[in-house]
């Protein structure tokens, strides 16, 4: 509901922000035309007042000039006629404080006017710095010289202009006028940019206020500046409108356009909400009918995954049961073939039949292992281990089997992570994809192995039943053979199912391979597309634990006769009886019970030691495990040997085999058994039985 207004107003609102920053926009064009218009007027008045200032203050060195001009024409002069022409000169000159006549040696000879200035006849100007300096630059330069601020004599601060006065080449003195700042600039400026504020500097000096000693800070926004120029001095001349100046120039067009925009905007984003609502109305019944639609479709597929991997337990739970009782039959019908065997002489009659018969238990056993893959209860022996050295040693045996019209490529990420898997039964999936990829492929192609990590989400495994998201290591096998149909695809798990020739194919290759991988823990995907190709990626949980080296075979040594004292739990009659024999053979005492309950109460009776305990893992009632935890509370020292068609199933435990336990897998044959017994009985240090409890059998 939230979302819905958010949407509905998303688009007015945009409309009205638009025409709120275009009104905006507008307000500021104008306001910066005002601006302009207010700046331009007073770069105007700034320039005029750089102008009269010029003019005024040449025409004041211009009267000295030509004083001195008049001076040096008359050759004798008169001190009295020279004090009346200054007077004369000064009466249209008010803003001169003072013109002195000074001798070549900086010493005043006389000042007009003499009332205001009587102190200064007399005076040594070479006695201060800066009079001394400029009435030496203006008699070496023999030019008008004008100071920077000195002080006056009267007080304040002002200017001197110094004028050389020479007679036939010889300097007879100089006429300096004396200027006060305010009182200069003031008689200047008195009618110039009388709406605007005025400051002028010498360098850093304020030499003149028009705010009269009234502090009136420079608005930065108006302010114009310019240089002030005249002999060898640089002013610096500010100029910005006073308050009533720009209340007089403001104008109310601004404002009025920013209101006016405003209003549109209001107008503007209401009509644009009531259609927006229309149309926002008209997309949530679109959208919602497209959820359904979606909702329906994913409900149809996870109905779908959930029905083959269903169907693949089923028929994993069929295969693996069908495939036990197989090999218990296999184990019987071997056995005794065996034992027949060994009673024929080497020229008998019936050995050749007899080593038929053996030939197609070992067929028929290697076919039930495929089975027991597929059903996921084939007896792993996992390991830690790098995955790339793994597929690296399957590679190197693959260029014989490919044939050179197919081209090989192997591209493995050095920093693949480390899984946990059985590395016989890993190393015959690769086989097994890279067997099929070839069979795609009858005219040649390319096939690629390539390893990476990967980090997979809950949703990526939505079509993964049973897959927890986490790190992986992938292996991809991929080809350009034929492809596959989605038809295909959805069968290519199950066991015998294959889409080769009769004769050609078992149809277990990929039963096998989805069993021992989810045995392991991972899952595969595949990706195929008719006339391009197929991918099958098989992703295997990342552990972190180091790389398990594997131990190196003991050399086998003939196994001599035993007279230990073995006790058989088995609950097959045929089995057992079977077993009992092998056993026999090998001179061993042997013991039976039909059940774990009937072992339990077989060892509480019996005082005689027992050496080893063969038992089948999966019984009626008792299991395996539960057996041998509790032998071991009533004999200490037991070993055991485990023996099954398959282990339990891997949610418990069943169907892994921990390292260090001894077991041996079914059908069996003498030798076989007595080799499997003599190595648990002649092992050293702790018994098994007390290994597997620990490490969780």
């Amino acid at each position: 509901m939230q979302r819905h207004v958010v949407d509905r107003l998303l688009l007015p609102a945009i409309f009205g922000l638009t025409t709120v920053i275009a009104a905006l926009i507008l307000w500021q064009l104008l306001l910066g035309h005002r601006r302009t218009e207010i700046q331009a007027a007073t770069k105007e008045q700034a320039l005029f007042v750089r102008t009269k200032t010029e003019s005024e203050l040449k025409a004041s060195i211009l009267l000295l000039e030509q004083l001195a001009g008049r001076w040096q024409g008359r050759g004798q002069r008169n001190e009295a006629d020279m004090q009346s022409d200054v007077a004369l000169a000064m009466s249209g000159y008010p803003s001169y404080q003072a013109i002195e006549w000074v001798d070549p040696s900086y010493h005043v000879l006389w000042v007009t006017p003499q009332s205001r200035n009587k102190s200064e006849r007399g005076s040594d100007l070479g006695a201060d710095d800066s009079r001394r300096t400029a009435l030496r630059a203006a008699q070496e330069t023999r030019n008008v010289v004008v100071t920077h601020p000195v002080n006056m004599r009267d007080g304040g601060r002002g200017l001197l202009v110094c004028v050389p006065v020479y007679s036939q080449e010889k300097l007879d003195g100089f006429l300096v006028g004396a200027f006060q700042y305010q009182d200069l600039l003031a008689s200047i400026l008195q009618d110039v940019a009388p709406d605007y504020w005025l400051e002028i500097y010498d360098g850093p000096e304020e030499i003149y206020s028009r705010a009269g000693g009234t502090t009136q800070p420079r608005d930065k926004k108006w302010v114009q500046a310019v240089d002030i120029q005249f002999q060898q001095i640089t002013w610096r001349a500010y100029a910005w409108p006073k308050p009533v100046t720009l209340a007089y120039t403001r104008s109310p067009l601004p404002q009025v356009a920013f209101v006016a925009g405003i209003l549109l905007a209001g107008l503007l984003a209401f009509a644009v909400y009531m259609a927006e609502t229309a149309q926002l109305r008209a997309k949530a019944l679109v959208k919602a009918n497209t959820n359904l639609e979606k909702e329906i479709a994913g409900r149809e597929q996870a109905e779908d995954a959930l029905r083959q991997a269903q169907k693949m337990e089923a028929v994993g739970r069929l295969a693996g049961g069908v495939a036990h009782d197989f090999n218990n039959l296999l184990m019987v019908i071997r056995g005794h073939a065996a034992l027949s065997l060994r009673n024929v002489g080497v020229n008998g009659a019936l050995r050749r039949e007899l080593d038929e018969i053996l030939q197609a238990t070992d067929r028929a056993s290697s076919f039930t292992r495929q089975l027991l893959a597929f059903s996921r209860k084939q007896v792993l022996q996992p390991r830690v281990l790098d995955l790339n050295a793994l597929t690296t040693q399957v590679a190197g045996m693959l260029p014989p089997v490919l044939g050179d019209d197919i081209k090989l490529t192997i591209d493995l990420d050095p920093h693949l992570g480390h899984v946990k898997a059985d590395a016989a039964l890993l190393e015959q999936v690769i086989m097994n994809l890279v067997f099929n990829a070839r069979d795609a492929m009858p005219d040649g192609g390319e096939l690629s192995i390539r390893s990476f990590n990967a980090e997979l989400s809950e949703s990526s495994l939505a079509n993964h039943p049973g897959a927890h998201a986490g790190p992986y290591a992938t292996l991809a096998i991929s080809d350009t053979g034929h492809g596959m149909s989605e038809e295909t695809q959805s069968h290519i798990f199950e066991p015998f199912f294959t889409t080769k020739d009769r004769g050609k194919g078992t149809g277990l290759g990929l039963a096998t391979v989805y069993g021992t991988i989810n045995q392991s823990g991972g899952f595969i995907s595949v990706s195929s597309k008719v006339g391009v190709g197929t991918a099958i990626k098989i992703f295997l949980p990342r552990v972190a634990e180091p790389v398990e080296l594997t131990e190196t075979p003991a050399v086998p040594v003939p196994t001599r006769k035993g007279d230990e004292t073995i006790l058989v739990v088995e609950d097959d009659d045929a089995v057992r009886r079977m077993t009992r024999e092998f056993l026999k053979i090998g001179g061993y005492t042997v013991l039976e019970a039909r059940s774990g309950a009937e072992a339990i109460q077989f060892v509480e009776r019996r005082e005689q030691p027992i050496d080893l305990v063969l038992t089948d893992v999966l019984m009626p009632g008792m299991k395996g495990r539960e057996l041998v935890e509790r032998l071991a509370k009533l004999r200490v020292g037991i070993k055991v040997l485990y023996m099954s068609a398959y282990t339990e199933d891997a949610a418990i435990n069943i169907g892994v085999l921990s390292p260090g336990t001894a077991f041996i897998e079914k059908p069996f044959s003498p030798d076989d058994l007595a080799n499997k017994v003599r190595e648990v009985l002649s092992a050293n240090g702790e018994n098994i039985s007390e290994k597997s409890f620990r490490r969780g059998i």
